[in-house]
């Protein structure tokens, strides 16, 4: 799991292997970096981590990433 704020590997998750998720799947979790609760994004080979970070680099979840802070501030 990555943050889409900070672009950190977040605190790994256990997961089933029956029970595998689309790419990309986005789950709430605590970033240890941003310090607040946050969308991650699944991450599962090299080449998704890779396709993640060059996406970051862009900016593609810029505009997510403030939404999610958002509504962690006004849900605490």
């Amino acid at each position: 799991m990555y943050c889409i704020r900070c672009g950190k590997q977040g605190i790994p998750i256990w997961r089933d292997k029956s029970i595998i998720r689309e790419k990309g799947h986005r789950k709430k979790l605590y970033c240890v970096n941003c310090r607040m609760t946050i969308n991650h994004i699944e991450v599962r080979t090299e080449e998704e981590k890779e396709r993640f970070l060059k996406d970051f680099a862009a900016g593609k979840f810029r505009d997510e990433a403030e939404r999610s802070a958002e509504y962690a501030k006004e849900h605490k």
